[in-house]
């Protein structure tokens, strides 16, 4: 008598449910669809609650509208649909040929009772920004001095206005607050009206309830000592160089920070400021610096710290851009957060020498001498006897880049993009066209020691994509006076969306997922 055939459904469900945690969630899917047993089985909560936590937690991916801590209350079906959310943008962004699954195209031009129609020269998006902790559905445009809010819900193919703010004069530059629970959610910088060489300083909150904003604070200064504006964190903003902060709750203050004499140094500006936990990053052309935060968990530092407790590193050759990228697990709460993220932090920055583009990777590794000693004690002097991190001697890895290369762009996961012009096959038919080229910053494996102890960590790992995310073909005369119609973008990288605005007035959201 012959034996029957072993087959995966004479398996306990033990042991099925061990198989499960162990697939991919796109084979989960796939699963389903076998057979009524694997079906049932693939709808359990505690196959997407493991799933979430294997294939999305641990592997450092951001969770699309929900946090590590409201996992638990979540059911089987909401935490399917955010974990295959999740999976599916993270393997369209790494394919051979990433692609939007949709595209919402619409206008962002509004015409005022003082601007003609025919003014071609207003019509131009400069800036597009997503407001952070909105998971990408709520979209700020800038035309000329007009600041629209839009509502870009996910599914959807149409995009609906919620708000608007008109400012006196032309809005010259726009950034969001990359902290989600704070009111104050975006800062923007115009000319005055009638005073040459001023300029107004506005941060707005928004009310999505009514759809207004509001201006929580309002300042004016010379141009030379407020602009550019550079960082807009929970309640403070950062600004100028030499560099000011202005805390926007009460009591309200401007005070000097970082030194002085890096700003004075020819071909040193300013680039990147970004706040990392209890300190602060600083990439100039030339220089990094570290200082301690303008505030930490809600106090705020000394004036000393501010303008003393630094420490910073000379570089040879001045860059011409840079973003910071800090990947830190999203499992973490902010009480829960050490002085200094243990995974590298990297700076992208592009230089060009001779002729030759290039982007230079440093990675800005933990210093383990920091670790565990008390900072009740210190004040400045013991922020600058153990730097938080330790500063590259030398760049961690070059890669080559067009000279077209330009627009920096980075999300918490680690992956971001730049805008270069190549050549792109349409129809058989070779055209120049701008092109988002994307990449993800990735950390490596920490290897272990002889002792069973973890190494230090390894330097992060920086891998483009293998073909352009987004492509727009444009024409000889774009290239040769280098302004494009492609006029600024942007990107959300939790729900996977990209909004990219036109010369025309023009706005594209592209959704990865």
């Amino acid at each position: 008598m012959m034996k029957p055939r072993a087959n995966l459904s004479a398996l306990p469900d033990d042991v099925l449910l061990l198989i499960l945690s162990y697939v991919e969630v796109r084979d989960i899917l796939l699963l389903r669809k076998t057979c009524r047993r694997l079906c049932a089985m693939s709808k359990l909560r505690w196959v997407w609650y493991d799933a979430m936590k294997r294939h999305v937690v641990e592997k450092g991916l951001p969770i699309p509208a929900a946090s590590v801590a409201d996992l638990k209350a979540l059911d089987a079906e909401h935490l399917e649909a955010r974990a295959v959310h999740a999976a599916k943008f993270h393997d369209n962004w790494n394919s051979v040929h990433p692609k939007s699954k949709k595209a919402i195209e619409f206008s962002a031009l509004t015409y005022l009772d003082d601007q003609l129609p025919e003014d071609n020269q207003s019509s131009a998006v400069s800036h597009v920004a997503f407001l952070p902790g909105r998971n990408g559905q709520y979209l700020l445009t800038v035309v000329g001095r007009v600041l629209t809010c839009w509502e870009v819900p996910l599914g959807e193919s149409e995009a609906y206005r919620v708000a608007e703010w008109i400012a006196t004069s032309k809005i010259e530059q726009l950034i969001v607050n990359d902290d989600p629970k704070s009111d104050i959610v975006l800062a923007y910088v115009s000319a005055h009206a009638t005073n040459q060489g001023v300029v107004e300083c506005r941060a707005l909150s928004f009310d999505k309830f009514h759809g207004r904003f509001y201006c929580r604070m309002e300042l004016r200064a010379h141009r030379q000592a407020a602009t550019p504006l550079h960082l807009l964190h929970a309640d403070y903003l950062v600004f100028g160089d030499p560099m000011h902060v202005c805390f926007l709750s009460a009591p309200t203050i401007v005070k000097p920070m970082g030194k002085h004499s890096l700003a004075e140094m020819p071909d040193n500006a300013i680039l990147a400021v970004k706040p990392i936990n209890r300190y602060m990053l600083i990439v100039r052309q030339r220089t990094f610096e570290v200082i301690p935060a303008p505030s930490w968990r809600g106090v705020r530092a000394p004036y000393l710290a501010l303008v003393t407790a630094s420490a910073s590193i000379e570089m040879d050759i001045p860059a011409s851009s840079s973003v910071v990228v800090v990947r830190q697990g999203f499992s973490a709460s902010p009480d829960e957060l050490p002085d200094w993220p243990a995974e590298p932090v990297t700076v992208l920055s592009r230089f060009s020498d001779d002729g030759f583009e290039t982007m230079h990777q440093y990675d800005l590794l933990p210093n383990p001498k920091a670790k565990g000693q008390d900072d009740a004690k210190g004040g400045n002097e013991l922020i600058l006897d153990r730097l938080p991190c330790v500063f590259p001697s030398q760049y961690t890895r070059v890669m080559s880049v067009a000279p077209s290369c330009c627009d920096l762009r980075v999300g918490p996961s680690g992956k971001g993009f730049w805008t270069e012009t190549r050549n792109v096959v349409v129809r058989h038919a070779k055209n120049p066209a701008r092109c988002l080229v994307g990449f993800e910053v990735t950390a490596a494996a920490t290897d272990e020691t002889k002792d069973g102890t973890k190494a230090s960590p390894p330097a992060a790992r920086v891998e483009l994509c293998k073909d352009v995310l987004y492509a727009r073909r444009c024409n000889i005369h774009e290239i040769l006076w280098k302004k494009y119609i492609v006029s600024s973008t942007a990107l959300e990288d939790v729900v996977g969306r990209i909004a990219v605005g036109d010369a025309t007035g023009r706005v594209e959201v592209l959704d990865l997922a």
